[in-house]
């Protein structure tokens, strides 16, 4: 009988012992360690361009981060405004490698992600954060910041294309108006050379999918092949269809600059001319500092403005601001559709 209460205290022993060691791993908590990464870019400063988009722009690396035991590590660099503390970065996941390389068109969407303007250098601050668990705290690189100019990069709205007499009735050169909202809704801007311009509409850059043209009786009516669309008197048209309710309409429109940034203040506007070398508005001028905005005909009907400070335009957008005063080369491009743009070049 003592050898079995023996022989039971002993097993009871054992399994307290496995009961206490399951315990104990299961209060386990992993701490960092205080190992202190560094980020390295291949480049301090960098200007982007579209004309070599698919090329590498940029390359950061980083050592392996020290969380005092050999952990699987998850890495994400961030991206994130000078002085902005990367309270709202932009972020990249790299997973477990230690370098991660741009091209151009990718670094550049990530610059304009974060609000730089196009055309104009901007420090931007760089780190890799990295964990292991969500339970742990995770580790930072230093940070490092870069110069970066991203490009102006345009978004392809569906479209409709302009083949019409004034060039040759070729889809695949002709302008185009867009659907922004993708509602079938589409408007842009072409410049009709002729006397009487005829065109049509087509969906694809050929004659093989949708024509729509004008519908018989009725003026600003739309059908589908329809007859030729007119407009009588060459101009810088906006050109406006609606496929659901099918209708279309063109309205011959001359530009100009107004606000308290240039010499006429808000009373009248400065008249800019068509380069139709480069299918632009220009027009070389002093400026002030003060505000200035777009519009046409002379009328606050259509007028432009830049919301966001990044060089595109948007109807009834926000003033745009002058801070330097001097002579300027204003450029207004409003040649793709739903990519509305400007420059300012100081002379």
């Amino acid at each position: 009988m003592k050898t079995w209460y023996t022989k039971l205290f002993g097993l009871i022993a054992v399994l307290l012992a496995f009961t206490a060691c399951e315990k104990d791993e299961e209060r386990l908590v992993l701490r960092p360690g205080t190992g202190t990464m560094t980020v390295t870019p291949s480049a301090q400063s960098v200007t982007l361009s579209s004309s070599n988009a698919a090329n590498e722009a940029l390359r950061f690396s980083w050592p392996a981060a020290d969380y005092g035991f050999n952990a699987a590590v998850n890495y994400v660099l961030q991206f994130a405004r000078a002085g902005s503390n990367f309270t709202e970065p932009a972020e990249v996941t790299v997973g477990n490698a230690l370098q991660k390389a741009f091209t151009v068109s990718e670094l550049n969407a990530l610059l304009l992600r974060l609000g730089l303007v196009p055309g104009t250098p901007a420090q931007v601050q760089v780190r890799v954060k990295s964990d292991v668990n969500p339970s742990v705290t995770p580790v930072y690189s230093g940070t490092t910041t870069i110069t970066a100019t991203p490009y102006l990069s345009l978004i392809q709205y569906p479209s409709l294309y302009v083949p019409g007499s004034y060039q040759n009735w070729a889809p695949a050169t002709a302008a185009k108006i867009a659907s922004v909202r993708d509602n079938k809704v589409y408007e842009g801007y072409v410049n009709f050379t002729e006397a009487t311009t005829e065109f049509k509409l087509t969906d694809a850059p050929n004659w093989d999918s949708g024509i729509f043209g004008a519908a018989a009786g009725a003026a600003a009516g739309l059908a589908s092949p329809g007859d030729n669309l007119k407009v009588t008197g060459p101009g810088y048209y906006l050109l406006k269809a609606d496929l659901n309710a099918n209708t279309w309409s063109a309205t011959r429109t001359t530009w100009g600059l107004i606000g308290s940034g240039t010499s006429t203040g808000w009373d009248s506007d400065l008249d800019m001319t068509y380069d139709a070398a480069t299918g632009t508005w220009r027009i070389t001028t002093d400026l002030k500092e003060g505000e200035i905005k777009f519009r046409a005909n002379d009328a606050w009907t259509i007028n432009l403005g830049d919301t966001k400070a990044d060089g595109l335009l948007e109807y009834e957008g926000e003033n745009i601001k002058i801070t330097s005063a001097g002579r300027y080369l204003v450029t207004l491009n409003l040649g793709n559709a739903g990519n509305y743009s400007y420059t300012l070049t100081k002379q």
